[in-house]
């Protein structure tokens, strides 16, 4: 389903930045999609829910994977490749199409998310999404002595996106405060109970409609 109605509102982040295959829309599975909006209804009046990315094309998922991976290479040409690979899958997951271990976004299920104020501006969250440093990590400003104030506002954005993300059903991917999940297989991981809701999903194409036409002939 596609995200377009308020409380939610769609900046389709990768497209945006003009990344080779990404999609001009964000969709995810319903489920998600009514999850979202739970979550977005207990925010606060005046901050709203930005949603960045949802289902995501294999090809984007290895170009981003790749481009992370050289990026991490060229600043630190000492790693080995087993260390390339943990740096690398700590900010994007493996690109995969496999029916038991997916690409989270690859199923519909993990969604990108942000917030924004009554003008939808973005709010503070400590760092841009998709940045690749140990900041992004959710609970980076919880593990801090002390905080300067704007650190400190970052850090309640944060509590606050986590909350009700949760209270709607979503896991949170712990090295991104940004990266939430509903019914795929981190979900299934995070919340203990091993069975995933979504596979693997495409998007409904003419082309795709066809064969599958062709193919009850």
């Amino acid at each position: 389903m596609s995200l377009a109605p308020e409380p939610v509102k769609v900046f389709p982040a990768y497209a945006r930045l003009g990344i080779p295959g990404a999609v001009p829309e964000c969709f995810v599975r319903e489920g998600v999609y009514r999850a979202l909006l739970q979550a977005a209804r207990q925010l606060p009046e005046g901050v709203g829910m930005v949603v960045l990315d949802g289902w995501r094309p294999w090809r984007v998922q290895q170009y981003l994977f790749d481009t992370l991976h050289e990026a991490i290479h060229h600043h630190h040409p000492s790693l080995d490749e087993g260390e390339l690979m943990v740096r690398t899958r700590e900010f994007v997951s493996l690109p995969s199409r496999d029916p038991l271990a997916p690409s989270p976004h690859l199923t519909g299920g993990a969604v990108d998310v942000t917030l924004c104020d009554a003008d939808g501006m973005p709010l503070d969250m400590g760092t841009q999404f998709d940045e690749a440093i140990p900041a992004s990590h959710t609970d980076h400003f919880e593990s801090l002595t002390a905080l300067s104030a704007a650190q400190r506002q970052a850090c309640n954005n944060r509590r606050l996106l986590y909350h009700v993300m949760q209270e709607a059903g979503f896991t949170n991917l712990p090295s991104e405060w940004w990266h939430y999940d509903y019914g795929d297989q981190l979900w299934a991981h995070y919340r203990g109970s091993g069975v995933a809701r979504y596979g693997p999903a495409e998007l409904d194409t003419i082309e795709s409609r066809w064969r599958r036409q062709f193919a009850d002939r």
